[in-house]
């Protein structure tokens, strides 16, 4: 207890007293609603402190110490407690601490009252404690009755500001769920879209190399056996007819390795490299250092065909752009992880400006790819510098079945 200072005038407690003025729907809630905890081990000041908020239509709860303060705190939950800073079994300003420490109580608006310490330290000491207000005392019933208003209507504000909080990081949320979910489904049918691809890649090759190939081979092998060119001339036509056939033969067979080779699903990745690169040396003039650790015979097919396509758009992208005479090709598998890296010293270029304005559909093709299979993609390069790109896939991709059908899609 504070001295013997009481600081309510009884005059103003009766039917004669301050009523609350409702200027508002919130603040006749909140004389409606309102609980209010009174901590004070002097009697006449309870008492008189009570009688007054209760004339006021407030539900009032009375404690005389820091025990009785926690338990009807943790049972009553009251929207305001109204805190003597001395109490004969703990200081207020440590009670207020307590309350703002458990889980139970921490949401209730705290106000220190006291007559003694009333100096601006003691105030900040108390509102450093967690208190929401502290008030001096002597106090007139007026003033006291417009904080107890005015500190109703900011512990509603803020009880409603939590409530739409807690409800705008529950959309937020909810939201995010959503885009996740839609962003999942959006990457599986991504996947399934460049399986189709390559499922139809390679039926269309085989139909090219099994069907129209061999049709155009048995009309060369028919023209063979059943014309004889008896003059120069019918020779001369007939040297031509059959040019224009074993031209068609071998850009039948080219369509059909640029669409899938058949050896990558025949003999594996290594093999299927291993050829693409001796091609792309005779095509493009350019050497390749090709180096590898021992490798699995075979990988997932999926694994095959994404390493396989990575490597060939990237030296495609060498020939084209680089400008270079080597180019280095490593290939490795280890730790539950598949890569393949390209490097050459060439132009070069700015990769911020390739990927960010999708200059290039080749890079972003290879980076969509690898993203969409969990893996990592670096691509570095300086202009004038070179280029090095690298890929690491997880080795335990699965396969995902597409079948598809002699007319295609």
């Amino acid at each position: 207890m504070e001295g013997n200072i009481l600081f309510l005038s009884m005059a103003g407690v009766g039917a004669g007293g301050l009523r609350v003025h409702a200027k508002s729907w919130m603040s006749a809630e909140m004389s409606r609603t309102a609980k209010i905890l009174i901590v004070d081990d002097n009697p006449m000041v309870l008492f008189a402190m009570a009688h007054l908020l209760r004339s006021e239509g407030y539900t009032v709860f009375e404690a005389k110490d820091g025990a009785e303060c926690l338990a009807k705190a943790r049972t009553e939950q009251p929207d305001l407690v109204l805190l003597d800073v001395m109490l004969p079994d703990i200081n207020g300003v440590e009670l207020c601490r307590k309350i703002k420490a458990s889980p139970e109580t921490n949401q209730l608006f705290v106000v220190l009252l006291s007559s003694i310490e009333t100096s601006p330290d003691s105030q900040v000491t108390g509102l450093e404690a967690g208190a929401d207000g502290y008030i001096t005392r002597p106090i007139e019933n007026r003033e006291l009755v417009a904080r107890v208003q005015a500190l109703l209507r900011i512990r509603l504000a803020e009880s409603a500001l939590r409530i739409a909080h807690d409800q705008l990081e529950k959309r937020v949320a909810e939201r995010t769920e959503e885009l996740s979910r839609a962003n999942d489904a959006l990457k599986a049918l991504s996947l399934r879209l460049v399986e189709v691809q390559e499922a139809e890649r390679r039926f269309l090759a085989r139909e090219l190399h099994d069907e129209i190939g061999q049709t155009v081979t048995c009309l060369k092998l028919v023209l063979e056996t059943s014309l004889k060119p008896e003059t120069p001339a019918q020779q001369q036509s007939f040297d031509e007819a059959l040019g224009l056939i074993n031209d068609l033969i071998e850009r039948v067979r080219q369509l059909s390795i640029n669409l899938r080779p058949q050896m990558l699903d025949d003999l594996g990745l290594m093999t299927a490299l291993e050829w693409h690169i001796n091609r792309f040396q005779k095509q493009s003039g350019i050497a390749v250092q090709f180096r590898h650790m021992p490798m699995p015979d075979r990988l997932a097919p999926r694994l095959e065909t994404a390493l396989f396509r990575i490597m060939q758009e990237a030296l495609t992208n060498v020939a084209r752009h680089a400008k270079v005479k080597e180019v280095t090709v490593r290939l490795w598998a280890n730790a539950g992880r598949a890569g393949v890296q390209v490097e050459d010293a060439g132009a070069g270029f700015d990769v911020a400006a390739v990927l960010e304005g999708r200059a290039s559909s080749g890079v972003s093709g290879m980076k969509e790819r690898v993203e969409l299979l969990g893996g990592e993609f670096t691509l570095e390069s300086t202009p004038g510098q070179g280029t090095c790109l690298t890929v690491e896939l997880p080795m335990d991709l699965g396969t995902v079945p597409v079948e598809t059908s002699g007319s295609g899609i």
